[in-house]
Formats: C-alpha cells, sequence, structure tokens
C-alpha cells in the first residue's frame, strides 16, 4: 500500500496582493489552483496559510505533475510570486495532520539532521518525539494537536554542509500566546531535550494560521 504522503508548499507571495477575494486577478488564479488540484486523482484535501496539500501516495502527486495542464497552472501561480516555490513532501503521522492545521494556530518545526543518520537513530528520535508529544497533552493548556513525520526529499539548510534529513512537527494551538507560555512552564523545560538530541544539525520554526481550502 502507497503511503500516504502531504506535499507542503511554499509559496513567497507578492507584497499586498489579496488572494482571498476571488473577484481580484490574484484571487481568481488562487481559487483556480484549488480547484484544479481538488479535482486530481490521489487528491484528499487542502489547507493554506502555507499551503499543505494532502495526496494519497508522493507518487499520486507525481502523476499530477505530468498533466499538461500542470504547466500552465504553474505558470499562472507563478506571475503572484516574488520569488520561486519550494516543493517537498511529508509523511505525517497521523495523516492528515488534521488536528493540528485545523487549530487557531499551527506550529510549524523543522528539525534537520545528517544525511547518514541510520534508521537506529531515526526510530531513537521517533520514540522521544512521542514522549514529548505526551508531555503535551499533558500538561499544555489550549493545546490541540500534534502529527510529525520525515520529509521525504533531503535539502539545505545554510548553517549545514550538503543535504539534511529532515523531520517536520505540527503542534496545534489556541494561540501563538498559548505555545509561548508553555515554554515557560517546568514540565516544558525539564522535557524540551527531547526535541534537541546530540546529533541534530539545525531547526526553523514558525507559526501559521491554516485554512481549509
Amino acid at each position: 500500500m502507497a503511503i500516504p504522503a502531504t506535499e507542503v508548499v511554499s509559496l513567497p507571495l507578492i507584497p499586498g496582493l489579496d488572494i482571498e477575494d476571488p473577484n481580484t486577478a490574484a484571487g481568481k488564479i488562487w481559487s483556480d489552483t484549488l480547484a484544479l488540484l481538488r479535482d486530481q486523482e490521489g487528491y484528499q484535501r487542502s489547507y493554506y496559510g502555507r499551503h499543505v496539500e494532502n495526496w494519497d501516495s508522493v507518487d499520486a502527486h507525481a502523476k499530477f505533475t505530468t498533466q499538461t495542464y500542470y504547466e500552465t497552472m504553474v505558470k499562472n501561480i507563478t506571475s503572484i510570486l516574488d520569488s520561486p516555490v519550494n516543493i517537498i513532501h511529508t509523511n505525517f503521522s497521523p495523516h492528515p495532520p488534521s488536528p493540528a492545521v485545523s487549530s487557531t494556530v499551527t506550529e510549524v518545526v523543522a528539525l534537520y539532521f545528517p544525511s547518514t543518520i541510520s534508521d537506529s537513530e531515526k526510530s531513537s528520535f521517533e520514540e522521544s518525539i512521542q514522549k514529548f508529544k505526551k508531555i503535551c497533552e499533558d500538561h499544555a493548556k489550549d493545546y490541540n494537536g500534534f502529527a510529525s513525520g520525515w520529509v521525504v526529499e533531503e535539502l539545505e539548510h545554510e548553517e549545514i554542509e550538503g543535504k539534511a534529513k529532515v523531520y517536520h512537527c505540527l503542534l496545534g494551538w489556541e494561540s501563538v500566546e498559548a505555545h509561548l507560555a508553555f515554554r515557560e512552564t517546568q514540565e516544558f523545560q525539564d522535557n524540551i531535550y527531547l526535541m534537541r538530541p546530540s546529533n541534530r544539525k539545525a531547526a526553523k520554526a514558525h507559526h501559521v494560521s491554516f485554512k481549509e481550502a
């Protein structure tokens, strides 16, 4: 059985464009793009803030990119961007990562490891992640859900030489303030080491307010 995949797309929009209003040129491009995605075989659902699409598998998305209308879609969406699109795929568990991305605010964390990380090291880190998830469930106020998984592609980071393996975490919160308040608790401070193993080389984090498309 194919492993379900979440395509994570970063679209750096031209400042000032209103993609929420389908009566604007940019809004029509965005609306048409979402409609086209929904019609594809293997597609499940979309969220955007940063745009996240769920597919039956990476192969299902790859098949979509070979269709003739894909080129037109990319050309249209590029017209409202001010820098290149970044596309990756993550095998989130649970899939889809709905509880986390359906929250008012989602904390998006990318953890970078050496490309040579072993399967046993991956498994050990995944166990640590589950322990941290349990800490959130038991002690964090206004916390709504957790999803995590390895990124399919190897990625670059300005602080790392060569490619890196990346682990994505999505944590749902009622507000940014709720997340920041949890960071001040003793439970967080006593257990954040679980997210910071010695072989982790870099990390990135930000907050997104997702909407279902």
